[in-house]
This record gives C-alpha cells, sequence and structure tokens, in this order.
C-alpha cells in the first residue's frame, strides 16, 4: 500500500480479487470503498469515481475479517519459554515467564501479538490480558491503544480470578510439599475486591472520556 490508498477519506477501489463473502465465493470481482466501509462489491470494472485509489488484488483471496475470539496479549515475548504444557502447568509458570513490569514491554507484547493477527486475516480480537498482581489502568490504556494504532478492533478482559491455581485444584495445596507450600504463597492473589474495583475505576474512566468526546463533536 502507498499513501494514497492509506488515506482513509479517499475512495478506494480494489480490483480483481478472488472475493468470498457471507453468501459464498463469488469468483473475481471489484470492491469499492468509501471512508473506510465497503458500498459495493461488483463485476470486474465496474465503475468507480475517478480520483479513486486503485489496489490491484488479482489472484488474492478476498474475505470478511477473521476474529481471534481467545488470545492473550501479555504472553507473545513467552513464546517458546516452554513445551508441551499441561494447563496446569502452564498456570503455575505464567507469572514467571510473562512478568512484565514496564508499560514498554506490554506494548511490545501486545504488538507482536497483534501484527500477527492482522498478517492471518484478523481484523478482531478479544484479548484475555494479564497484569500480575493486578490489572492496571495504564496497562490496559497501553494494549488499547496497540489495537487503536495497528487497526484493530478488541475486546481486552483482563483475568480475574478469586483463587489461585494451587486452590482451585482440589488436594494439591496439601499435597505439596511444606517447603513447596511457602516457595508458592507469593503467587497468592490480593482480595477480589479490589480486582473488582480497579475495573469499575476503568469503566468510570471510559465512560467519562466518552461523555467528553461526544461533547466535543456535538460542538464542532
Amino acid at each position: 500500500m502507498n499513501e494514497e490508498t492509506q488515506d482513509a477519506h479517499r475512495p478506494l477501489i480494489i480490483r480483481g480479487g478472488l472475493v468470498l463473502d457471507a453468501a459464498g465465493f463469488l469468483g473475481e470481482a471489484d470492491i469499492l470503498v468509501q471512508s473506510g466501509v465497503i458500498i459495493a462489491i461488483g463485476a470486474r470494472g465496474m465503475p468507480a469515481p475517478d480520483d479513486a485509489a486503485v489496489i490491484d488484488a488479482s489472484r488474492r483471496l478476498l474475505h470478511p475479517g477473521l476474529v481471534n475470539a481467545h488470545t492473550h496479549g501479555h504472553g507473545n515475548l513467552a513464546r517458546s519459554m516452554g513445551d508441551r504444557f499441561t494447563l496446569e502447568l502452564l498456570l503455575a509458570a505464567a507469572p514467571h515467564m510473562s512478568p512484565y513490569e514496564t508499560l514498554e514491554e506490554k506494548r511490545v507484547s501486545a504488538t507482536i501479538g497483534a501484527a500477527e493477527m492482522l498478517l492471518k486475516g484478523c481484523t478482531a480480537c478479544y484479548d484475555l490480558f494479564v497484569e500480575f498482581p493486578l490489572p492496571t489502568e495504564e496497562g490496559i490504556a497501553a494494549v488499547a491503544d496497540v489495537y487503536t494504532q495497528v487497526g484493530m478492533r478488541a475486546v481486552i478482559a483482563p483475568m480475574m480470578a478469586d483463587m489461585t491455581l494451587y486452590e482451585a485444584i482440589p488436594g494439591l495445596m496439601e499435597a505439596l510439599p511444606a517447603h513447596l507450600r511457602t516457595a508458592v504463597a507469593p503467587l497468592g492473589l490480593p482480595p477480589w475486591q479490589e480486582t473488582i474495583e480497579r475495573m469499575r475505576s476503568r469503566l468510570r474512566s471510559s465512560a467519562g472520556s466518552f461523555r467528553s468526546n461526544n461533547k466535543l463533536n456535538a460542538r464542532s
């Protein structure tokens, strides 16, 4: 893509792609886009505004954006740190594999995942994002900014729990040797009420920003 095709306000005609939509395979077709919205799909050579930017999509498959309904933006820097883990082993290792403390680390991890999804045709995702020991407004905002910058839609759903892995699996804590019980104690979660309050605070902040933006748009 060039500067012309990146201008969201300029009409865009995508020529000759192999179009697959909800109705089925349409074969070669042209797609007309205006202000980021598909307004027409027609036969190859269909009319387009004189000032429309043109993309030649010959021999390329065009399809609706895919949705990744389960991803973890915090886990992309920890790849290859473990192999063939059971879920229980993964959950036990997670605080050590993804102990990101800076916003930049959280941004980089989420950016890696977002870029990979886009390359594979995903345009939206449901991100079960984790911060230890509690979700923060700054961390959530940083991940949200990543998805905004790359042009993806995302639901960011911080993972929350009211008990640790060792408490959730019956008999696991009791089965651990005494020295290991002491070792896993620092992994204990803060009171769930504190996590909920963090989320309420973030929602109130988001709602305030939404109302402010609407007022500015109404005035303009």
